[in-house]
């Protein structure tokens, strides 16, 4: 028996890096999921190499009238959602205060706080009571590193919100925390260092374990966060960051 056997399960931003690897090992541990995102080409990529388990959601998680579809088709599945992981995110090039536009404000936190936020609205209503929550913050949340108020700023926004919901949601003994992952080597995040191999090696070096996270290290926290091994965790932060922001 799986640590999520026979639970349904949703994931949001679920086609590339740490959602796509959660969403692997939640399917390895017996759930079935639906894996959300607006790029229908990636989407239906992703949904078949993870086979018969995962389930199409396409929905842009910054969209409320996508919300409202993705929950009609939840819904028409029959059964409850038992876990929530909510994660998708983004941030723009390094932009000082001073310089940021309200573009590229809203261009972040529309989906890291509003879309998190919203995506939780809509789909509470439709988990099962006893059922998690998680919530994909960052370290970025803590450090302020110059260039990245928004990004820095709506995670922290996020891990807030995992305690709001745990006070809230405490009834229906349905457990939100946040996830905090440090540098991770993701399609985005080599990406962000347009693929230097140089300074990648200067952010790895600066973690004390030495080296960048591989996903499915990040995915293995979610899945403790979202199974019943971390039935008494609740409201709190998991950093699996390698100790970067520890020490």
């Amino acid at each position: 028996m799986g640590l999520l056997e026979g639970r349904l399960a949703v994931v949001t931003a679920g086609t590339a890096g740490i959602g796509r690897a959660t969403a692997r090992r939640f399917i390895a541990e017996g759930a079935d999921v639906v894996v959300v995102s607006p790029f229908r080409t990636e989407l239906d990529e992703t949904v078949a190499a993870l086979g018969p388990h995962a389930i199409a959601g396409p929905a842009d998680a910054a969209d409320p009238d996508d919300l409202d579809r993705l929950a009609a088709q939840l819904r028409g599945l029959g059964r409850p959602v038992d876990t929530l992981f909510v994660n998708a995110g983004r941030d723009v090039p390094a932009t000082a205060v001073v310089d940021t536009t309200p573009e590229q404000f809203d261009r972040v936190s529309d989906l890291n706080f509003r879309g998190a936020f919203f995506t939780t609205k809509a789909l509470v209503p439709l988990m099962r009571d006893g059922g998690t929550i998680v919530l994909t913050a960052s370290i970025a949340g803590s450090n302020g590193g110059p260039g990245h108020a928004v990004y820095n700023a709506t995670k922290a926004a996020v891990r807030s919100l995992a305690r709001t919901l745990t006070a809230e949601l405490r009834d229906r003994r349905i457990r939100a925390n946040a996830i905090s992952p440090g540098p991770t080597g993701t399609a985005g995040f080599s990406d962000f260092f347009a693929g230097d191999a140089e300074v990648i090696a200067q952010v790895a070096a600066q973690i004390p374990v030495g080296r960048i996270a591989d996903p499915s290290e990040i995915a293995a926290a979610v899945l403790f966060l979202a199974c019943d091994e971390s039935s008494f965790v609740a409201g709190a932060e998991l950093v699996v960051d390698g100790g970067m922001s520890q020490v």
